[in-house]
């Protein structure tokens, strides 16, 4: 009877899930797409808080680059030639970041 009890507990051990958050950015497109595991969390108001603040911090950036660029060609955007050496490189991974989330993930 008491291995029987030892079974039972340690099946319903197994059978218990366990939910994870993967907060993660993206960013790129097409060919250079690229997606970056951050962290793992089991708490989503950890991971929830964490993509608030990456994507409002994303945001402010990009706004703030924005004074750097021009129109070229008219049509494209691009950044002025006085801070490529300067500005491009922040610039350009700003351009390519696109957001913050996360995804719950279940391990038994």
């Amino acid at each position: 009877m008491k291995n029987e009890i030892n079974e039972n507990k340690a099946l319903s051990q197994t059978s218990v899930m366990t939910s994870y958050y993967l907060v993660r950015y993206s960013g790129g497109s097409y060919e250079d797409a690229f997606d970056v595991v951050v962290f793992a969390t089991n708490k989503k108001s950890t991971a929830t808080k964490y993509c608030t603040k990456f994507n409002k911090l994303l945001k402010k950036w990009q706004n703030y680059y924005k004074q750097f660029e021009t129109k070229k060609y008219g049509i494209m955007t691009w950044i002025a030639d006085e801070h490529i050496d300067t500005k491009f490189y922040r610039w350009n991974k700003l351009q390519k970041t696109s957001r913050c989330y996360y995804e719950e993930v279940s391990v038994r």
